[in-house]
């Protein structure tokens, strides 16, 4: 009963933690298109879920006796927490670099939003996936990062011919390259989580091939 409840706790924790990256990541990208001004992204919270998570976690590896799916399912949050830490950090990557564009007009910024739009689904339902258990959507999840992958491709490509003599070019250029990578990673990061919940639900780890 006591680790049920360790669990329930941990899963809640989770949420908490998946909410405010989320929360990081849209206000990062809302100042990149200029929606908002700069606030200061507070990863300082998600580092501290981490540690609790991590804490709670190793403890129940020391004191308890896991089996099967109790032992997976506490290898498994082990695992995705550090990846939506991960996302945090990434957060705090696009807001540094859309302040270095913080004078620069941007434009055409529709499929910066749209891969966000995605990736955050991505998460939402990773983490949704997790706490039902439910296998099936943490494989739709995984699938979705082919989604992401194409806009990531299309972004660079119209970078490329972007013209180079325009105002502001180079560091427009440059900095909507490494946040586009940005979202693209975190796209992973959540690929990465839902599989984990695979794992945790059938001891194996489904890959989208």
């Amino acid at each position: 009963m006591q680790l049920q409840s360790e669990i329930k706790y941990l899963k809640q924790m989770l949420i908490k933690m998946a909410d405010q990256v989320k929360n990081n990541i849209t206000d990062a990208v809302a100042f990149y298109t200029k929606k908002t001004k700069p606030i200061i992204i507070n990863d300082k919270i998600v580092n501290q879920y981490e540690e609790l998570i991590d804490e709670i976690c190793f403890n129940l590896l020391i004191k308890e006796r896991l089996f099967a799916k109790d032992l997976r399912e506490v290898i498994a949050i082990l695992k995705l927490v550090s990846d939506i830490e991960r996302i945090g950090d990434h957060a705090e990557d696009i807001m540094e670099f859309s302040q270095k564009l913080e004078a620069i007009d941007i434009k055409n910024s529709e499929n910066i939003h749209k891969m966000v739009q995605i990736a955050l689904k991505m998460i939402n339902d990773a983490i949704l996936s997790f706490v039902n258990e439910d296998i099936e959507l943490a494989k739709k999840t995984i699938l979705l990062d082919d989604e992401v992958d194409c806009i990531y491709a299309k972004i660079v490509f119209d970078l490329t011919n972007f013209d180079k003599n325009a105002e502001c070019a180079i560091p427009y250029i440059i900095y909507t390259t490494l946040i586009a990578k940005y979202i693209e990673r975190i796209a992973d990061h959540a690929s990465n989580i839902a599989e984990w919940v695979s794992y945790m639900i059938d001891g194996s780890i489904f890959k989208n091939n």
